[in-house]
C-alpha cells in the first residue's frame, strides 16, 4: 500500500493539517514506524502522521487539510 507522512500544522481529533513529507510504500506499520523514525531525525520537534496517499503530482507545494490519521485508534 502507498501512504503519506504528513507534519502535523493542526490537529482535531483523527483529521490533521500540514505539510507533505514523504510517500512511503508497505504496510501501514512501517508507515507507522517511518514516521516515528522521521520524527526522531528531526530531534521530535515535529509532529507525523500518517494519512492516505496524497492525489497529487506535486504534494509539496500544497497546505493539506482535513486529512484522516491512520497512525492513532480512534
Amino acid at each position: 500500500m502507498k501512504f503519506s507522512l504528513i507534519s502535523i500544522i493542526e490537529q482535531s481529533g483523527l483529521l490533521v493539517s500540514g505539510y507533505w513529507l514523504q510517500d512511503h510504500f508497505g504496510s501501514l506499520a512501517s508507515a507507522i514506524q517511518a514516521a516515528h523514525d522521521t520524527e526522531a531525525a528531526n530531534s521530535n520537534k515535529i509532529d507525523v502522521a500518517v494519512v492516505e496517499e496524497l492525489s497529487s503530482t506535486t504534494p509539496s507545494l500544497g497546505y493539506w487539510t482535513n486529512l484522516t490519521r491512520l497512525d492513532v485508534d480512534p
